[in-house]
């Protein structure tokens, strides 16, 4: 059960990124981010109310969640505006993984089978590269990669701090602390939106939405922490670029090229062996 909220988790995530890259090309990233939050706060709250509990706890990880989805949104962008898709975004969706993995193993002490194991050395290039990135040469010898290695890092960073400030939320309190979180991300992001655009108002709407079905999928991961190891719910969840890569590819009638096929079919055994390995536990 627990691995199907993971699965279920990784498709919301996936179709949250889906909705906000195609609104990105023709809105503001930041101001996507921004009502990202806001869309998935109000759910989030609205779910709160009727579901969940308030606990001090909660709230903590909560805060901890908020700033660092905040702080992974605004290096993004920042990020993909000073340098290439492909040495940002890799570093961010990879060095998010390495991060929360660490994190888990140094302060959960938590010790995954040997398959398992594999299982995650297998998905940390498979996210690479269905994330977008291909040769390493290539991209160091751009002018731009320096700072395009650095915000990557650092929005990674952000995204891996939520993710595992997430899975310390208590069950009862689920909602409640997705609610803090998405409220914190989007005080924190909206002192870079203030700039009045005259761009239609249905943008600012589908970003709700994808921030509405964020909050569902984030409440899901966070249920997904009970009964199984953190890491796990992480390295499932993080795979969530698989949805808008082949998605976006039948949306955009685009071809999926090599690398990403080669990505796919890793996350594929990636995911058997996790399956496997944490079946074989009990």
């Amino acid at each position: 059960m627990t691995l199907l909220l993971s699965f279920s988790a990784m498709a919301l995530l996936g179709m949250t990124h889906l909705i906000n890259g195609l609104v990105a090309e023709r809105y503001p990233p930041l101001r996507v981010a921004f009502y990202t939050h806001l869309g998935g706060s109000v759910v989030a709250t609205c779910f709160a109310l009727i579901f969940s509990i308030w606990q001090l706890e909660a709230v903590w990880w909560g805060l901890i969640a908020g700033i660092g989805s905040a702080l992974g949104a605004q290096c993004l962008y920042m990020g993909l505006a000073r340098a290439p898709f492909s040495a940002v975004v890799p570093i961010s969706a990879v060095g998010m993984v390495i991060l929360a993995l660490c994190l888990s193993v140094a302060l959960l002490g938590e010790s995954p089978t040997p398959i398992v194991w594999l299982g995650v050395l297998l998905a940390i290039p498979a996210i690479w590269l269905i994330a977008g990135g291909n040769q390493l040469t290539p991209i160091l010898q751009t002018k731009t990669a320096d700072n395009g290695y650095r915000f990557g890092f650092a929005a990674g960073s952000g995204f891996a701090i939520q993710l595992h400030a997430l899975g310390r939320i208590p069950e009862s309190a689920a909602f409640s602390g997705i609610t803090i979180c998405m409220i914190t991300g989007a005080v924190c992001l909206l002192p870079f939106c203030y700039h009045r655009t005259c761009l239609p108002k249905a943008y600012p709407a589908l970003a709700s939405i994808a921030g509405g079905i964020s909050a569902l999928g984030l409440t899901l991961y966070t249920f997904s922490r009970q009964g199984q190891l953190l890491i796990i719910s992480i390295i499932i969840v993080s795979m969530y670029p698989l949805v808008p890569v082949i998605l976006g590819s039948i949306v955009r009638r685009e071809t999926i090229d090599a690398p990403k096929c080669v990505g796919i079919g890793l996350s594929m055994v990636a995911t058997v062996l996790i399956v496997v390995g944490d079946v074989l536990k009990d």
